[in-house]
Order: structure tokens, then C-alpha cells, then sequence
């Protein structure tokens, strides 16, 4: 791939803006479409835990939150009986969290929530803009995974 003109790279801005800014206002939209009554913030946890038990230092470095703001956030959903605290086979100084059923079954709602936000959202367009969306979605997720 060569160098692009000054007109392409400025276009190639543009464009990266307007997609940016597109994927976050859907992002946006589509976390808060959740009808579990959960924050965001803990969905993410449930969703980070849903692939296997981590330690809350884990969790933490993977939210990018301190270890006591995680302990706190923690502490919510264990109350709520969405996770489970257990001692780390490995490392007897350490715990692992792990989600519950009742955790799972949020996380199936949350994202039947989402899916039906976007299915209401995708109903009205035609089916070039449904073509469309099916072509980038595909190149959505290569940039993603790049």
C-alpha cells in the first residue's frame, strides 16, 4: 500500500473520524440498552468473568480500574448473587471469581436486550443499507482484530 496523497490522507481522517465516532454512539446506545439493572461497569465484569475464573487483580488490570474500586464492584455483584468468590488452587493467597447461573443468566439477557435494540434499529433500512452493513461488519472486524 503507497503513501497517500495530502487530498487521501486528509479524506482517510475524515473517514476515520466519522467512523469512530459512529461505532461509539452505537457502543454507547447498545451498553446502556441492557434491562438487567446492572451498571455497565459490572456488566463487563459479568462479561469478563463469563470466560473463565479470574482473580480480582486480573479483572482490575482488564478494567483498568484500581484493585479496590474492583473489590468494590465485586463485592456489589456477589451480593446480588451474580459471582462467586473461591479460593485459587494454585495460589491458596489468592481468590478466583467466578460467574454464578443466576450471573449467566443476566448475561443471556443483557445480550437478548442488545440483539433486540439492534434488530428494532436494522428493521426499517433497505436492503442495500442491510447489504451494506453485512460488507462492513466484516471489515469492522478485521480492523478490530488488527
Amino acid at each position: 500500500m503507497g503513501v497517500p496523497s495530502a487530498s487521501q490522507g486528509s479524506e482517510l481522517v475524515e473517514l476515520a473520524n466519522d467512523l469512530r465516532l459512529a461505532c461509539q454512539i452505537i457502543s454507547r446506545r447498545v451498553r446502556f440498552e441492557s434491562t438487567s439493572g446492572i451498571p455497565p461497569h459490572q456488566i463487563s465484569v459479568l462479561f469478563a468473568v463469563r470466560r473463565g475464573a479470574q482473580t480480582p487483580t486480573t479483572l482490575a488490570e482488564r478494567e483498568r480500574v484500581s484493585t479496590p474500586a474492583m473489590t468494590r464492584t465485586l463485592n456489589s455483584l456477589e451480593a446480588e448473587g451474580l459471582v462467586s468468590r473461591s479460593r485459587n488452587a494454585e495460589d491458596s493467597r489468592s481468590v478466583l471469581i467466578t460467574l454464578t447461573g443466576r450471573g449467566q443468566a443476566v448475561i443471556d439477557g443483557v445480550y437478548a436486550s442488545r440483539d433486540t435494540w439492534m434488530v428494532r434499529h436494522l428493521e426499517g433500512l433497505s436492503g442495500e443499507d442491510l447489504e451494506a452493513l453485512r460488507r462492513a461488519t466484516g471489515v469492522l472486524s478485521r480492523i478490530g482484530q488488527a
